[in-house]
């Protein structure tokens, strides 16, 4: 495979064109009233809260999704609803050879014992129900997704699903073609290519096509969860200017060839974290080894949302689930005195590199000043009238949805309540919740990301606007990803664009109809 530019290659074949111009019905009640969309945002809307889930793909829950209202959407059906034919024998092994049928699991998994199942993407559930869960985990890191996307072809998402050997040093990797590499390193897993449909995650569809499903969401940043966690609040990854070669890959992020597929190294050439990394305040893992390469975060010298809004006086909270039962490891440090910080050894208690604020120099403050807080506690904001201008809320490992942490039923019945917690208390109808995604965790998807800097996009994801002012059951397909929504909250608060990302990014303003009455919420 060719280690082409991916920026030429996608402008070559015109994928910025995934940005659809609004309807003009659409810009006009967008300005009704003689309103501007930021005037009509802040009269209405006072908070915004994000749900932040783990690892699914767009198609991967919304490849068999069907709008009642006559819209279309992006995704795996052909206009007479059946899964589009263009889509079989896409998925090649690393020599460029179509699967005649999808290749069995590496890691083994019930269900796929004794099956057949040609190139093409299937409904999962009669094989892995979405209610069950088990240990399988696809490969989804910086370049790995990257050689998956396969310069916008996406067609070795199966071949590179999953690992088969330890890791190799760049001299023994440069030693070795592309083919030999793929053949050797990785190991084929047909699964990825399985879809969830409406009774599979019911809650999720419905809010579909209630409210708002955007078809163009793209996981901000290639790879895994502390990348795009730290996107969903700064727009861009942590730098480490100490960090030594060893721990760096030696190649730009725009040679997304298969050969550099397998350099899982925490950082790349310019010393920006690209892969999973603890975070070295507050309580953390116990992998002293690794915390000693961490990110330190006095060389983030960069704003975040949370400094931005309370620079302009705004409240905002991050709610992580079992919060309090960590919380007394808050202000610590992996390396201070004592017991230090590196307490947490399970995921399912709570993710330390899944919260992004804990890379920054603010740490302290931000608990001491109550912005960091347990998802109870959100519920009981709720339903008393309370919450913050700006609400992340993040799930520990059993509720995420994370592929052998988590089911997607689970996650989701666990979303459903938090959802609606809002709508049942008393401001429902000053609020917009968005549901999205980390990113893509590995699973297909049939839309090639549009790519914006050497950074991103990644694999398209689902997101959806859920909001007594939400247009109904609209589908949108501006390009967007979370740079979106906290351009929304910099809008909605007055405060200034944090880099490029946001300042760019698409506003979300089509998604919002001001000319109704605040409807209800219901299903």
């Amino acid at each position: 495979m060719s280690d082409m530019d991916r920026r030429t290659f996608l402008r070559g074949i015109g994928l910025a064109a995934g940005t659809a111009l609004a309807a003009p019905h659409i810009v006009a009640i967008a300005r009704a009233g003689g309103l501007s969309f930021r005037q009509q945002l802040r009269h209405k809307i006072e908070h915004i809260v994000v749900i932040f889930q783990e690892n699914r793909s767009f198609d991967h829950y919304f490849g068999a999704f069907k709008p009642t209202n006559g819209q279309r959407v992006t995704n795996l059906l052909d206009r007479a609803g059946r899964i589009d034919a263009k889509f079989l024998g896409l998925q090649k092994n690393p020599a460029g050879i179509p699967y005649p049928t999808l290749p069995l699991p590496y890691d083994r998994i019930p269900g796929f014992d004794a099956v057949e199942l040609p190139n093409l993407p299937f409904h999962l559930a009669p094989y892995l129900p979405a209610d069950s869960n088990v240990h399988w985990d696809p490969e989804h890191r910086f370049f790995r997704m990257m050689a998956e996307v396969n310069n916008g072809k996406m067609d070795r998402f199966v071949a590179l699903a999953m690992g088969r050997r330890s890791k190799l040093s760049t001299a023994q990797l440069e030693k070795l073609g592309p083919e030999e590499l793929g053949f050797d390193l990785a190991a084929p897993s047909g699964p990825v290519l399985g879809y969830y449909q409406a009774e599979d995650i019911p809650f999720y569809h419905q809010l579909a096509h209630r409210y708002v499903l955007f078809d163009r969401f793209y996981q901000a940043m290639s790879g895994g969860s502390t990348g795009n966690a730290l996107y969903l609040v700064a727009c861009r990854s942590c730098v480490n200017p100490g960090i030594t070669a060893p721990h760096m890959a030696p190649y730009d992020p725009r040679q997304a060839g298969l050969k550099h597929a397998f350099f899982d190294r925490p950082y790349d050439h310019r010393r920006i974290m690209v892969n999973d990394l603890s975070p070295v305040q507050g309580p953390t893992g116990s992998d002293n080894p690794q915390l000693r390469i961490s990110p330190p975060p006095q060389a983030q010298r960069y704003p975040n949302i949370g400094d931005r809004l309370s620079g302009a006086h705004v409240d905002w909270a991050w709610y992580n689930e079992n919060w309090n039962l960590v919380k007394p490891w808050a202000l610590k440090s992996a390396f201070g005195p004592g017991d230090g910080s590196a307490v947490i050894d399970s995921g399912r208690i709570y993710e330390a590199h899944h919260n992004p604020f804990q890379y920054y120099p603010g740490w302290f403050d931000y608990v001491k000043q109550g912005h960091i807080r347990d998802t109870e506690d959100f519920r009981e904001d709720a339903r008393q009238g309370r919450l913050p201008g700006v609400s992340f809320i993040k799930a520990s490992a059993a509720h995420s949805e994370h592929p052998a942490a988590s089911a997607p039923y689970y996650g989701m019945s666990w979303v459903e309540k938090f959802v609606r917690a809002v709508a049942a208390g008393p401001a429902w109808e000053k609020t917009a919740i968005f549901i999205t995604y980390d990113e893509g965790g590995g699973f297909w998807d049939s839309v090639p990301p549009r790519v914006v800097d050497d950074y991103g996009f990644g694999t398209r994801i689902p997101a959806l606007l859920v909001s007594p002012w939400a247009r109904a059951g609209l589908v949108d397909h501006h390009t967007a990803s979370t740079a979106s929504i906290l351009k929304l909250i910099e809008t909605r608060f007055g405060v200034a664009p944090l880099n490029h990302r946001d300042r760019e990014a698409y506003d979300l303003s089509d998604a919002f109809d001001w000319d109704r009455p605040p409807r209800e919420f219901r299903l």
